[in-house]
């Protein structure tokens, strides 16, 4: 039997028909039609793969409009730096560029460093100034924390070597070293930036007991006269001629320079260099620079020396970057800067040499945690007085 004809609606499987007057285009065709429509296409796709370099085009990334986010008020550390910087960035910067500045509140700058790390975008406008008080606050564990500052770009670094003045007695007992001796230590709050002090204490096995409230150098000193304390902190002691003074009016009258938190700047006082807390640890209980604590120690001291710091976001693309620090090593080098520093006891550094010193105040997470334990301890002692 022969095959039905296509059109032939008893065939099982009838040809599609033709529309009137119409024409079906066979798939064979159809793909023959399209063949030079590919070659195209393909051919213009070829063409702009070979296209030199110079001809893509290029997205040029520079700073505009830059910001410094101001981590205090305009009478902190950070108000004063910021209203010294602004103008010698500027002219770092170049091409008529201003700089705004937006101040915040408080003085240790931790409501800046917040806004920082939660509301930035990475996009080289605002960068932030920030005082050391702020990474203390935040090594410490405190609740208002919302920032990591072991993330942040470095700029510029500012470094001051604190230092710790006592009774002349309490010095004689660290050289002696009487274990669990109480010492009463002048702090502007249970956790504040002179944190490194009353740590210090225990590393010589004292017993420290913290008292609140004296944070400026005037109130720690008259407190220490009127034998209120027996330990206080002079974070900026060659900062202006009065605290100068100060400090070696109180060397005279008993009340000697009991070590330095850091070695950033060297200090005499009365003419005696002022030791190092490494050197007279080492030598009065060396086995101390073995335990979690003294890692603790390490990074709380570290912080607190930090003066100011000049920073970026994580993920600031690394040209806007670059153009920042080329900015900040123009800024630091101007001889009102330089001036400033080396008649103060301050220590400058570029964002290169930036990044031993901010490892060290970050720490390790074991002494952290050592030190946070520490701190649970002994803060519900502190805070019944």
């Amino acid at each position: 039997m022969s095959p039905a004809p296509p059109d032939d609606p008893s065939s099982p499987c009838p040809a599609r028909r033709r529309p009137p007057g119409g024409h079906v285009m066979r798939r064979r065709d159809l793909l023959l039609a399209a063949l030079p429509l590919g070659a195209a296409v393909l051919a213009g796709r070829a063409g702009a793969s070979e296209l030199p370099p110079k001809r893509l085009p290029v997205q040029a990334q520079s700073v505009t409009n830059p910001q410094l986010l101001i981590g205090g008020d305009k009478g902190s550390t950070a108000g004063r730096w910021g209203g010294l910087l602004a103008p010698e960035l500027e002219r770092g910067f170049g091409h008529g560029q201003v700089i705004s500045t937006r101040m915040t509140v408080g003085q240790d700058g931790v409501t800046a460093a917040n806004l920082f790390d939660t509301q930035t975008t990475p996009d080289g406008t605002t960068a932030l100034a920030v005082p050391g008080a702020a990474l203390v606050a935040a090594l410490s564990g405190e609740a208002r924390i919302h920032f990591d500052y072991s993330r942040w770009l470095p700029l510029f670094f500012s470094l001051l070597s604190p230092v710790v003045i006592g009774h002349a007695q309490l010095h004689r007992n660290i050289e002696n070293f009487m274990r669990d001796r109480p010492v009463r230590i002048a702090v502007s709050t249970l956790t504040g930036i002179e944190l490194p002090t009353v740590l210090g204490m225990t590393m010589f096995g004292l017993r420290p007991i913290p008292v609140p409230g004296l944070a400026s150098v005037t109130d720690a000193i008259a407190a220490l006269r009127d034998n209120q304390v027996d330990v206080i902190q002079i974070l900026d002691p060659q900062g202006s001629a009065e605290t100068r003074t100060a400090i070696e009016a109180l060397s005279h009258d008993g009340y000697p320079a009991l070590f330095s938190l850091t070695d950033s700047v060297p200090l005499e006082i009365g003419g005696q260099r002022v030791p190092f807390m490494h050197d007279v640890l080492l030598r009065e209980n060396h086995s101390a620079l073995s335990s979690l604590l003294y890692g603790a120690w390490t990074a709380l001291s570290a912080a607190a020396a930090l003066d100011i710091g000049l920073v970026l976001p994580m993920l600031t693309p690394p040209t806007l970057v670059a153009e920042w620090r080329h900015a900040c090593d123009l800024a630091i080098d101007s001889t009102d800067i330089r001036t400033m520093a080396s008649g103060t006891g301050r220590k400058l550094l570029d964002a290169t040499a930036c990044t031993g010193p901010l490892r060290q105040m970050a720490g390790d997470v074991t002494s952290i945690m050592a030190l946070r334990r520490w701190l649970s301890t002994h803060l519900p002692d502190w805070r019944m007085g």
